[in-house]
């Protein structure tokens, strides 16, 4: 098992020409480079770029057997991230430890990580006892539960038991390899309790055994690091709740280091012991998953954490703790007088998650909103409303499953301002997390 620490990282890639004449760039320079020095000696328009910028100034360290989740929307870098760590791409700045060596230059078969793909991944000609298996005898692993490396005894041993693996079990030859190879797999297959799939191929297993399998071959090999990107997107809904619970018993129980990739906040806040939100090829915010979700750090990560998403609206603010909209006008609870003592702007983004907003009766301090979708969810009931004189702000609010409300009814909601969320207007960061 070992520590990750991803240093100061970068990476862009080239811009092809057609998008150097079209596409202007939008986002901050990188590190500065030879091609980027001779354009700008060259005078070429600043808002041409020979390089599209991906990851930026990107500093992590995941502790030795921590389960750490990357999660952003789809395209903001962490898949990028994690092909990094794993060698699968080349860095453009920066360093990456795993335990006490410096990888950047290693292949990704000498940084001893196993990766679990989104598709799987497996040998359709082989059986599950094969893939399984497949990295051990590649990597000459297999012997005790370590997996110590040995180098092969001799060649036609080998050859004996490739050419006998097909034969009817008494007519093998097992060398002694082989045998600690057939051993791990089986404890493997133990785990993930798909001992009766070992002889199948895998155009025979439905999708979560083949993600059992993937995690299979993973486990097998006894790495410092697992990587997992997006695993579970290709089940449904039931049996994807079913395998993330699996997925973090078994990372307790072996006590390894795993990144997981994900853009489901559901995933990241259920698995993750820490929470890393990415957003645009920088990372906005790491924490444990109850402090993102109480504390985010910025307006991005409040609204991308938590479903149905937090909502916003703009208000004045009227000190010392005074807040004013066209339709309603608050005073803060005492907690606020810090945050707010050093703010001069006079305008703000008040958060109020769903679940945090009361059904009340007409008063200077509630709001009034007419109800666009009721969602009757059973358990809970989710309303879409839009304030009775801005059409275009809309709400979503929470409310008891035994509450009735009709389409186009006019009510009135409270706020929790135990619960609320400031927000700068200019660069959208949390009051309250920056002091």
């Amino acid at each position: 098992m070992a520590k990750v620490i991803v240093e100061n990282v970068y990476k862009s890639y080239p811009r092809r020409r057609a998008e150097q004449e079209l596409a202007p760039v939008t986002a901050e320079a990188l590190v500065p480079s030879q091609s980027v020095v001779q354009v700008e000696q060259s005078g070429q328009p600043p808002n041409r770029s020979p390089q599209v910028n991906i990851l930026r100034n990107i500093n992590l360290t995941v502790e030795d057997g921590e389960f750490m989740v990357l999660v952003g929307p789809s395209g903001c870098g962490k898949s990028t991230l994690l092909r990094l760590i794993a060698g699968l791409e080349t860095l453009t700045g920066g360093n990456i430890w795993i335990g006490d060596r410096l990888v950047n230059h290693l292949p990704p078969k000498e940084r001893d990580i196993a990766m679990v793909f989104q598709n799987y991944a497996l040998y359709p000609h082989l059986n599950v006892y094969d893939n399984i298996a497949f990295g051990l005898r590649r990597t000459n692993q297999g012997q005790g539960d370590k997996g110590t490396r040995r180098q092969n005894r001799g060649w036609l041993e080998n050859l004996l038991v490739a050419t006998t693996r097909s034969l009817p079990k008494r007519l093998r030859y097992l060398s002694a390899k082989e045998k600690a190879i057939s051993q791990r797999v089986r404890h493997v297959a133990k785990l993930l309790q798909i001992e009766s799939l070992l002889t199948r191929l895998p155009k025979e297993l439905s999708g979560g055994q083949k993600q059992r399998v993937a995690l299979g071959r993973a486990i097998a090999r006894n790495p410092q690091v697992f990587l997992m990107d997006e695993p579970l997107s290709n089940l449904d809904a039931k049996l994807r709740a079913q395998t993330r619970a699996q997925i973090v018993q078994l990372q307790r129980q072996l006590g390894t280091t795993a990144i997981y990739v994900t853009h489901d906040q559901t995933e990241a806040m259920t698995m993750g012991d820490r929470i890393a939100v990415m957003n645009r090829g920088q990372i906005q915010q790491i924490a444990p998953p109850l402090e993102i979700y109480h504390r985010p750090a910025n307006r991005f990560v409040a609204e991308f954490i938590g479903s149905p998403p937090m909502n916003f609206l703009q208000v004045q603010f009227l000190p010392p703790l005074g807040i004013s909209h066209s339709q309603f006008r608050l005073t803060l609870p005492e907690n606020w007088a810090k945050p707010l003592q050093n703010y001069r702007e006079r305008s703000l983004w008040l958060g109020i998650r769903p679940e945090h907003f009361r059904l009340g009766v007409p008063g200077e301090h509630h709001l009034s909103v007419v109800v666009d979708l009721v969602e009757a969810l059973g358990n809970d009931t989710y309303l879409s409303v839009h304030l009775t004189e801005e059409v275009d702000s809309t709400l979503q609010v929470k409310i008891p499953p035994d509450r009735f409300v009709n389409i186009g009814e006019t009510i009135y909601l409270s706020i929790d301002l135990e619960k609320i969320h400031l927000f700068t207007a200019d660069t959208e960061e949390s009051l309250l997390v920056k002091t």
